[in-house]
């Protein structure tokens, strides 16, 4: 596993996007689960990125809330020849606003306000610090199991008091919800986080954001140039209380739009409170029940609202008189309407379907549908036929797949383990960890565990038993101690002890090693290994011919030296050393033997003392032995 700042453990991977990636991790120092958000490997060498991730911390590092994602720690590591920035947050257990959209059960108009509201609780704290976001989108925002909102991702946030705070030559953000003056690179402020929580919340109430498009530039062109069409238009659950406030929000001139978050949150939370739950979706007798009179709102936009509250009843009821038309209205017809195919379809969609034919659907009841997700219709009846117009499609709402049990498979073989699950209707996962105590291919643990009650085709993940990694010994024979470390480190091995021995070889030089070259040995195993010794040497003093064989003795002695006198010759004491091998000055292993010559004391010598037999003169040093003498 991976390890950042000698601190934090890389578990699996959460998520990644177009620059960085995001783990589960453990916190060992204090010994919590985290989330690290890293810049992907391959951009380490892009100094704009690693700015950008720089920014995104100091940005979260003031805001505390319960709303925001709180960043605790930042770092940066060497990888890849280039400079790799980390971001250490609080770990979110919940799904994101946009998967929430794409794979759950739709929103119900108060809880989507509510969530709403959860946003703008977050913007209200950071506007006050002075940090604008300028990327709300619903991947931005993360929804906790237990419900609660999360706003993420302060990567492009600014300090809303830079001067100027323009990206003139960059546009930022994601274009379906763009604010008019960030998509024409003008000065934004707080006001512009507000236009994109609209398209968020218009996007949760009708399954689609206010603008689409082919591409970027023209749906960033309709937030400059186009107005929005009422939410209600496409959810006829929306009243207009809700369309109001969306539309507020969606003003093109800042100065038209709510100027604070506290002031949308506070309508939203008005709308909720009408009537209590539904209020939402409650309509208000009159046009002016949506206007807000604000005196120090300027007569401009008091007239603006007037106009725009007037106008959305208008389409309301043009779009009521195009519906009489599509679908009867305009001709004769028996009263009677084909039985639209609702299953398959969310809750949302089959009202919609059956409306549009002139029926409308009622709930019989709600179950475990095996062929269905959540929130979508699994049963209907009639399934066919004709009913007169008015007239209720009853319909089976699933909750989820059935939940059955999950068979416990630990201490199982991988296989066996594998086949029992997927005959049970299960997924499965297998990771593998390193274990010296389990047989390679035994399942140690499982997710869910067993006895555990999921949805048939939940997956489990095996965690699996493999041989641990065995280590090579190097041979070291030959090679210093510092080379010696070095190849057993490549092994994952370590050295142990040293100790020095008498060798002939080299000095400094390993000569054995307590575990043979080529052996398998377990990963961090130490290993000792012997050295040669470093051979000390002396030098015979220059100055030994002449003296007595008890001087030299003696001298000798005191060097480490031996000292033998030639067969054949003097022993007394008090002899005179005329030679010696190897010769005075030379240098000798320390502990050799030098052998002398010698002759009684009171012959004369010379200085080329020789031995006389029967008048042939005879050099002494031929009369040595020839003997080995080291050096």
């Amino acid at each position: 596993m991976a390890l950042l700042g000698g601190r934090y453990e890389l578990r699996h991977l959460l998520g990644s996007g177009g620059m960085a990636e995001v783990h589960l991790a453990h916190d060992l120092r204090l010994d919590r689960v985290v989330a690290v958000k890293s810049l992907r490997t391959d951009l380490a060498h892009e100094p704009a990125l690693q700015e950008r991730f720089r920014r995104e911390a100091q940005s979260t590092a003031s805001l505390n809330h319960p709303a925001i994602a709180a960043v605790y720690d930042t770092g940066e590591e060497t990888a890849y020849g280039g400079t790799l920035p980390y971001l250490v947050m609080e770990y979110v257990e919940g799904t994101t606003l946009r998967e929430a959209l794409h794979a759950g059960p739709p929103l119900t108009v108060e809880r989507a306000l509510e969530v709403t509201a959860g946003i703008l609780r977050a913007l209200s704290h950071s506007h006050r610090q002075g940090i604008v976001h300028r990327d709300i989108k619903p991947a931005n925002v993360m929804l906790t199991w237990a419900g609660d909102v999360k706003v993420m991702d302060f990567g492009i946030a600014r300090d809303a008091r830079d001067v100027g705070m323009t990206q003139t030559s960059v546009v930022m953000g994601t274009a379906q919800y763009l604010s008019p003056e960030q998509a024409t690179g003008r000065d934004i402020d707080a006001r512009s986080d507000l236009y994109s929580t609209g398209c968020l919340l218009y996007e949760l109430l009708t399954f689609r954001t206010p603008f689409t498009g082919d591409s970027p530039m023209a749906v960033m062109y309709q937030h400059t140039q186009e107005p929005p069409r009422p939410p209600s238009l496409y959810n006829p659950e929306i009243g207009p209380q809700a369309d109001a406030i969306v539309l507020r929000a969606l003003e093109k001139d800042p100065a038209y739009r709510y100027r604070s978050a506290e002031e949308m949150l506070a309508d939203i939370e008005a709308c909720l409170g009408v009537g209590g739950p539904g209020a939402a979706g409650a309509r208000p007798t009159s046009v002016h029940d949506v206007v807000y009179d604000d005196p120090e709102e300027p007569p401009r936009r008091r007239r603006a609202t007037v106009a725009l509250a007037v106008a959305g009843v208008v389409v309301l009821a043009l779009a009521g008189v195009v519906g009489w038309l599509m679908f009867g209205g305009g001709k004769a017809d028996d009263g009677r309407a084909d039985v639209p195919a609702l299953v398959g379809q969310t809750l949302t969609e089959a009202k919609r379907s059956a409306d549009n034919v002139g029926l409308t659907v009622t709930v019989a009841k709600r179950e475990p549908c095996a062929d269905q997700p959540e929130g979508h219709v699994c049963e209907q009846s009639p399934t066919d036929g004709r009913l007169t117009k008015g007239e209720a499609v009853s319909v089976t709402v699933s909750t989820g797949a059935p939940k059955v049990e999950v068979p416990d498979v630990t201490d199982k073989n991988q296989d066996d383990a594998s086949r029992i699950l997927e005959d049970k209707g299960f997924k499965v996962k297998v990771r593998q960890v390193e274990s010296e105590t389990e047989d390679a291919g035994t399942v140690l643990r499982q997710n869910p565990d067993g006895g555990e009650k999921v949805e048939k085709g939940t997956e489990v993940t095996l965690t699996v038993a493999e041989e641990a990694a065995k280590s090579t010994v190097p041979d070291l024979g030959g090679v210093t101690v510092s080379e010696a470390r070095r190849l057993l480190a490549a092994q994952n091995l370590k050295l142990g002890s040293t100790t020095e021995v008498e060798s002939d070889a080299t000095a400094g030089t390993v000569i054995g090693q307590s575990s043979a070259a080529g052996q398998e040995v377990d990963p961090g195993t130490a290993i000792d290994i012997k050295v040669a010794k470093a051979v000390q040497t002396v030098r015979i003093p220059s100055d030994i011919v002449g003296k007595t064989l008890a001087e030299v003795q003696s001298e000798l002695s005191a060097l480490g030296l031996q000292t033998s006198v030639a067969t054949g010759y003097a022993q007394a004491s008090d002899a005179v050393v005329t030679s010696s091998t190897p010769a005075a000055g030379s240098e000798v292993t320390a502990g050799s033997t030098v052998v002398v010559v010698t002759q009684a004391a009171g012959t004369g010598t010379s200085g080329d003392d020789t031995s006389t037999d029967g008048g042939t003169q005879t050099p002494t040093s031929q009369l040595l032995p020839a003997l080995p003498f080291p050096g």
